[in-house]
């Protein structure tokens, strides 16, 4: 079956933007995009005048299993089963289709279900994007992603931990190397793993030939991580002149995810966050903006994603990270790439997804307008195809989803 879209508003995900294009699905993958597309016979023409086609959208920083409440330690603690926890994941891969994802990575479940979940996707059990799975997150005794995670201490337990999460089939290893906004107790930029602990996890990573990311929001943390070869550096909150200029001389990866500090301190305790977290969100707030926007100008390589699941972040909202990028002074190709391309090539997926190019699965991401004239066309996602399958659309103003059979 091959279906073809005339007159398009076409991103490649690599920084090419395309008028009146057309694009030619073949099966799960795509056959032909641009002008080459155009004269190509098709089972099946679709009109997409008035639409933006851009490689499907992939969440670099999500906790599936969480939902946005007010306070994410309590929703932890309330679903302490491993039943519940699935139920969240299951409920929050349909809200993430909706919103143009057609892949999420995972940065942290209570028992593992974020690879179980990929499975049961992969396996069509149920309906949901492409997962990247890092299970369980790794910390010290007592610290930040205790109640979620495994606790080590030591670099011989720390190696023992990476090596059992692979065993479990872990797409990548996360890291908690300091203190966080939502824990209790702690400072958010303090150390916590040690050098020698992250980097017995990152060599284990590497020796199994995937990668490890690091929850990392104080100076020293971040440059234990970048001294050890993480690959991918998680809020970072503090960046200054010497973390950035390492992490492009490295080639680090950077999540910011802004709108994980932003929805706290715009809806502060009268929305019934903790008082604590909001009070650690507006230091947090002090530097993170602007080191983004400095993280940026002098090149290091920015994945989209929000930290979904925690207070009002919710795992359909990615548009507001866009946003946000946009606000602090990334432009709208940009945000793509960060979006599409730049998180496939830091997942090792770019052979199969990321791109609008012949040969790579249809994973698409249709919304009604150009972002590039009106920012809001990201959040009017009118389609959704994943694999060459039409997972999702918004049909009279209603969410359907495609049935898994």
């Amino acid at each position: 079956m091959t279906t073809r879209f005339d007159n398009l508003i076409l991103y490649d995900g690599l920084g090419t933007r395309m008028e009146a294009a057309s694009l030619l699905i073949d099966g799960e993958r795509i056959a032909a995009a641009g002008r080459e597309a155009q004269a190509l016979p098709a089972d099946c023409i679709i009109d997409g005048t008035g639409l933006a086609c851009t490689p499907g959208w992939i969440q670099s920083h999500s906790h599936i299993a969480l939902d946005g409440l007010p306070n994410m330690q309590a929703q932890i603690a309330r679903d302490n089963t491993e039943a519940a926890v699935t139920a969240s994941a299951v409920r929050n891969s349909l809200r993430c289709l909706k919103s143009g994802l057609t892949g999420v990575r995972d940065m942290g479940t209570a028992f593992d279900v974020s690879i179980k979940l990929r499975e049961a996707i992969r396996g069509g059990v149920i309906l949901g994007p492409h997962i990247y799975a890092s299970g369980r997150v790794l910390c010290m005794t007592g610290g930040h992603g205790a109640d979620f995670g495994i606790e080590v201490d030591g670099a011989d337990e720390a190696r023992k931990a990476a090596r059992g999460q692979i065993k479990r089939g872990a797409d990548l290893l996360k890291i908690m190397a300091t203190g966080g906004g939502q824990s209790r107790g702690m400072k958010a930029g303090v150390p916590q793993l040690n050098y020698e602990e992250i980097l017995a996890i990152t060599e284990e990573a590497h020796h199994a030939g995937i990668s490890a990311a690091a929850h990392a929001q104080g100076k020293e943390g971040v440059m234990n991580c970048l001294r050890a070869g993480v690959d991918c550096i998680e809020h970072g909150v503090t960046l200054d002149g010497e973390q950035i200029d390492r992490m492009v001389s490295q080639g680090t990866w950077f999540c910011p995810t802004l709108m994980g500090l932003w929805y706290v301190i715009e809806r502060g305790t009268d929305a019934e966050i903790p008082q604590y977290v909001v009070d650690k969100c507006k230091i947090q707030a002090e530097t993170h903006f602007s080191g983004f926007t400095e993280a940026y100008k002098a090149g290091v390589k920015i994945l989209a994603g929000t930290d979904a699941g925690t207070p009002f972040n919710f795992q359909d909202d990615i548009a507001s990270e866009f946003r946000m990028m946009n606000q602090l002074g990334m432009n709208v190709d940009d945000i793509i790439i960060s979006a599409t391309s730049s998180p496939a090539k830091a997942f090792q997926a770019f052979d199969k997804t990321g791109s609008i190019e012949a040969g790579k699965w249809a994973d698409l991401t249709f919304v009604e307008g150009d972002p590039k004239q009106d920012l809001d066309a990201f959040k009017r996602v009118r389609m959704v195809y994943k694999m060459g399958r039409r997972v999702y659309e918004q049909r009279d103003g209603r969410d359907v989803f495609l049935s898994i059979v």
